[in-house]
């Protein structure tokens, strides 16, 4: 629970950023929240915590497979976050509008509480971006 946790938190950080028009950060954190739910899913089936976490794209397909569509929706989703992310020179520092941000931030919120359905039944334990410390929910597009 403490990875989807740290998920929760960082897509909070992720609106305030947003809020500040810092969108380079709030991609990084986006980023960082979807893999923190993908280490959370990994400790939940594995019952184990490794020392180190190195997900590539075909262990996140394998870790979130449900039926094939949608995971391989998320998978890419994830993954082309990263990408962005990563990029050195990093284009999209300057270009990304607020509405693509916005998009970008409700796609993967709606991520993380798909992904945090699958490990936890109660509703009350589950990913919630409105429920938090910040007191920072997420808006619609």
């Amino acid at each position: 629970m403490d990875f989807q946790k740290l998920a929760q938190y960082q897509i909070q950080l992720a609106q305030m950023m947003r809020n500040h028009n810092q969108f380079h950060n709030c991609l990084v954190l986006c980023d960082r929240a979807m893999f923190s739910m993908a280490k959370a899913i990994y400790v939940h089936r594995n019952q184990v915590i490794p020392s180190s976490f190195n997900l590539s794209v075909t262990d996140l397909l394998r870790l979130i497979h449900k039926n094939a569509e949608s995971s391989l929706d998320i998978v890419l989703f994830m993954s082309t976050v990263h990408y962005l992310i990563s990029r050195e020179e990093c284009a999209s520092k300057g270009t990304m509008k607020p509405e693509e941000v916005d998009k970008l931030l409700y796609r993967t919120d709606h991520i993380l509480k798909r992904l945090s359905r699958r490990m936890v039944a109660d509703p009350a334990m589950q990913y919630n971006s409105e429920k938090g410390d910040i007191g920072y929910g997420l808006k619609t597009p």
